[in-house]
């Protein structure tokens, strides 16, 4: 199983530990913002990400749009005017929501860093 310690980068590591703290004391509006702010950092930390696509219903969409859709979600305008950002809808998240951002997050950067999950 995956874990914040597989990350190289210090920096993700540490954000993503945040998270994880955050969750296992069951808060998870904080686990949620620290995985949006991980993620966010991980799209400065490699770029490249931001110009990768993926195949979706007959057309190719921004491989940042499969963020999660739980209440935090992705502007897709923002991705396309090369500064992605995270619009959160609601002041509320459970653990198991946050636990969905978290894992997200964790397999993007251990994916980025040519981890095997």
């Amino acid at each position: 199983m995956a874990r914040p310690s597989d990350i190289r980068n210090d920096e993700l590591r540490g954000m993503l530990e945040t998270a994880f703290s955050a969750m296992r004391v069951g808060r998870g509006i904080d686990a949620v913002h620290a995985c949006a702010d991980a993620y966010l950092r991980y799209v400065q930390v490699f770029p490249e990400a931001m110009k990768e696509t993926i195949p979706m219903r007959g057309r190719e969409i921004s491989r940042l749009l499969r963020w999660p859709a739980l209440g935090a979600n992705m502007k897709p305008d923002s991705i396309a005017v090369g500064a992605p950002e995270i619009e959160f809808l609601r002041e509320r998240f459970s653990v198991s929501e946050a636990m969905t951002y978290y894992q997200f997050v964790l397999d993007e950067i251990l994916e980025r860093e040519g981890r095997s999950l």
